[in-house]
């Protein structure tokens, strides 16, 4: 008999590995997964399922969490008109999905500048967004919000005349 879902398939093919299944606030199901999985569940869901198309891959912090990254990734199935989230939660590290869907690159490579998390075997894994120089990664919550100086001092307009 073939799961009625793809939770519940994800749930078959992972066993006890699966740590949760359930649907997001949109309503759009979800499972989660051990971070080493997620390569392995996104090819899944696309061979198998039918989610051909990947739509978004992003991170959530959650400072009080020892994996403090949530690693999301949206998935739609034309087919069967499906969304689908595969979720993981990770300390700062990952294996990349290029090899799933190469359109990934981009969203790791914004996940990695932006929150810092690293994902192996990416292909060029780089800034995408800050310099090169810059330090630190400014969407992790215990990012400083004073980095950059104000430019809309009084102090500018008597120094340039703008």
């Amino acid at each position: 008999m073939t799961p009625a879902t793809p939770a519940e398939r994800l749930q078959t093919a992972f066993g006890e590995e699966l740590v949760q299944i359930g649907a997001s606030a949109d309503d759009i199901p979800f499972a989660l997964v051990p971070v080493s999985q997620v390569t392995a569940a996104l090819r899944l869901l696309r061979d198998e399922l039918g989610y051909q198309r990947f739509v978004d891959m992003t991170a959530v912090d959650y400072l009080e969490r020892d994996e403090r990254f949530e690693l999301n990734y949206l998935v739609h199935s034309l087919s069967a008109n499906a969304w689908f989230r595969l979720k993981a939660r990770t300390s700062g590290d990952a294996s990349s999905a290029v090899s799933v869907f190469p359109g990934i690159n981009w969203y790791e490579r914004e996940v990695y500048d932006l929150f810092g998390v690293v994902f192996s075997d990416h292909p060029n894994l780089t800034r995408i967004m800050l310099p090169d120089d810059w330090a630190g990664y400014p969407l992790r919550r215990d990012a400083p919000i004073d980095w950059e100086p104000v430019e809309f001092s009084q102090r500018r307009q008597e120094q340039y005349g703008d």
